[in-house]
């Protein structure tokens, strides 16, 4: 008996240790990542309200790394989707009703371009806009720019590109 309580509680620490959350500053919703392939490699990133145990909505998945940043006021979930190292685009979710599917309302504009990350350094959310970082490097003379914008965060829901 003592042998099956530990197998069991073995196997939730694993899935615990698998999932990496991240709570929205009100408290009701969690984004967090599980591996996308079966050696670990890779995310899938997920949003659910706080405290359930149900999967979710699929964000985005690929075979490299995610992060996620909630808007000050947890109405708007900031995607960084890393394709390699060289490569990282910002997607915008609007994060509502329980049970409403996130929306995905802005995205950073020529989506895997080579040598180009974005990064979110900060929102104005009255505003309803999100602060960018662009970094592009330059094979020639090497050198790297960075570049501060600010997008104003849609109302119209756009079209998601399938997840790699």
């Amino acid at each position: 008996m003592r042998a099956l309580v530990a197998i069991s509680l073995l196997l939730v620490a694993q899935a615990l240790a698998d999932e990496h959350g991240l709570v929205s500053p009100n408290g009701e919703f969690q984004a967090y990542t599980t591996p996308a392939n079966e050696d670990g490699s890779g995310m899938k990133l997920f949003v659910r309200r706080a405290n359930s145990s149900d999967a979710g909505a699929l964000l985005r998945q690929n075979n490299r790394w995610i992060d996620a940043k909630w808007s000050p006021d947890s109405r708007f979930l900031a995607v960084v989707d890393h394709l390699d190292g060289r490569i990282s685009d910002v997607y915008v979710f609007g994060v509502g009703a329980a049970d409403a599917a996130p929306t995905l309302l802005y995205h950073t504009p020529d989506l895997h371009t080579f040598d180009v990350r974005w990064d979110v350094s900060g929102w104005h959310v009255l505003r309803r806009e999100i602060v960018l970082d662009k970094q592009v490097k330059y094979k020639f003379p090497g050198k790297i720019t960075h570049e501060q914008i600010v997008a104003r965060i849609g109302t119209k829901p756009l079209k998601l590109e399938p997840t790699d």
